[in-house]
């Protein structure tokens, strides 16, 4: 519970100091040409082709290499990813709020539901100018990062995973398509999308996914208890 209460919090002193955060962090893109030329590499570790590639190599290692943790880990990488991204998509839709690049006010305003849709509201702008809530790049790159970092506990592999996942955050405002409270809640959806796609695999909660293997075939092994 304190961590929801803080979480809303956080998100909303975000919300009231969005332009002035995104003032903030463009002024090191101007006066940086490291920032400039590093930023556009560093968002592209949240695309969503990357994680999924990522997971899917670790499904086939596991599976040549008969690693049952590789293979955990993709199958809980993959399954977080489609579920924290149908998410982000429904908040995306339900919200409308203006990406930086596209703002008509401070902050970038919210359009609500479906605002693409209206030819009025949209004029000559396509549908990403809408869907800046919250962050797709982030919420795939803190999936990702808490996946690996709850199977590999090391601290450098913890450390490693989260410091990339928050250049990711960051570099989203640098290149003007977010605020930085998209990016927020972003990692929230990410983390705790996980943390619920663990549960739903390996919680007492009656309902278990395993992988399985007879030595020709595989698959996964979905047992529930009534």
């Amino acid at each position: 519970m304190l961590g929801v209460t803080g979480a809303a919090v956080v998100s909303a002193l975000l919300f009231h100091y969005d332009q002035d955060i995104y003032n903030e962090i463009h002024s090191w893109r101007e006066n940086s040409i490291v920032v400039r030329k590093v930023s556009p590499v560093i968002t592209n570790l949240g695309d969503g082709a990357l994680s999924a590639g990522l997971f899917a190599g670790f499904t086939g290692y596991g599976l040549i290499s008969k690693d049952k943790k590789a293979i955990e880990v993709g199958k809980i990488g993959i399954e977080s990813f489609l579920l924290t991204g149908v998410t982000v998509q429904l908040f995306k839709y339900l919200c409308g709020r203006e990406r930086p690049s596209d703002a008509t006010q401070p902050g970038g305003f919210w359009h609500g539901p479906f605002a693409y849709l209206d030819k009025q509201k949209r004029g000559t702008r396509g549908l990403s100018a809408f869907d800046s809530f919250p962050s797709g790049h982030t919420t795939t790159a803190f999936a990702a990062a808490t996946t690996i970092s709850d199977f590999y506990t090391e601290p450098l592999v913890s450390y490693t995973c989260y410091s990339l996942a928050t250049a990711v955050a960051v570099s989203r405002v640098i290149e003007s398509t977010h605020w930085m409270s998209d990016c927020f809640v972003g990692a929230i959806i990410g983390y705790y999308g996980t943390k619920l796609t663990e549960k739903l695999n390996y919680g007492y909660n009656g309902v278990t996914v395993l992988p399985q293997s007879d030595g020709h075939q595989y698959g996964l092994l979905l047992s529930v208890k009534f």
